[in-house]
């Protein structure tokens, strides 16, 4: 996914529901729970909450360490 998709998709969930806007953004990984012999059932994981004021950083196409391509990493702070 890169940025313009999740414009795209984050515009058309505020269209169809717009209280949206306002509800936090958590990340979890493929489940909310820990594998336990690869199946998903142990403690519950994480919860990993975005501050769009301080939880994005950027690297544009060019610069140094990124010569090929940027990127845009959201970073998740648990709780």
């Amino acid at each position: 996914m890169n940025v313009k998709e999740l414009h795209r998709l984050l515009g058309e969930l505020m269209k169809e529901h717009p209280e949206t806007k306002e509800l936090p953004i958590r990340v979890i990984e493929d489940s909310d729970y820990e594998d336990v012999e690869d199946k998903v059932q142990g403690d519950p994981k994480t919860n990993y909450w975005l501050s769009f004021d301080t939880d994005m950083e950027v690297s544009l196409t060019g610069q140094s360490g990124y010569e090929q391509s940027g990127e845009v990493r959201l970073i998740g702070h648990g709780s």
